[in-house]
């Protein structure tokens, strides 16, 4: 499952990164990652896609999500659960949450610390599967993370709980 989500995030910012390619009769493309954008921010390429094997019960603390499955700009941190944005732009996030069958739990995002929306499972003697996806604008330094309720356990046998996200598109923006 997480292999699909990764895929369709990829394609989105292959599309988006393409698009914004000036093509000529000379070149297929002519993106440069490094040329200034007119508000003085260089391109730069952030993705990541995280997954947490974490067992045991949640804590007040961001969800650690270990298991690194991409991390390029090295934005997110396995040791934090936390992802710090490298350069302004509008990013994309998708998490998603399974709990243990016999659990109610619900997932927070956060952006510095700030609520940004949730996700919530019912439990009731199954396995349920919730997920979102959100665009945020940042500024350079500006923490995202996700936070579960405190004592719930999640199912974490498998890859279904994971915290993604890509740099769409760099610049300050308000």
């Amino acid at each position: 499952m997480y292999v699909k989500i990764l895929s369709v995030i990829l394609i989105s910012f292959n599309l988006i990164h393409a698009r914004n390619c000036e093509v000529t009769k000379l070149r297929d493309c002519c993106c440069d990652a490094s040329r200034d954008l007119s508000n003085n921010v260089k391109e730069e390429t952030v993705a990541f896609t995280a997954i947490t094997t974490y067992r045991k019960a949640l804590t007040k603390g961001p969800i650690i999500y270990d298991r690194i499955v991409t991390n390029v700009g090295k934005a997110y941190s396995a040791r934090s659960g936390i992802f710090r944005a490298p350069v302004p732009g509008v990013y994309s996030f998708f998490f998603s949450l399974m709990g243990l069958h016999s659990n109610h739990i619900y997932m927070y995002l956060y952006k510095n610390h700030v609520e940004v929306t949730r996700l919530y499972i019912g439990g009731k003697g199954r396995h349920e599967v919730s997920s979102n996806t959100v665009y945020l604008t940042l500024k350079k330094g500006d923490e995202v993370y996700t936070k579960g309720t405190e004592g719930e356990k999640l199912y974490a046998d498998e890859p279904y709980n994971l915290f993604s996200g890509v740099l769409i598109k760099a610049g300050n923006f308000n």
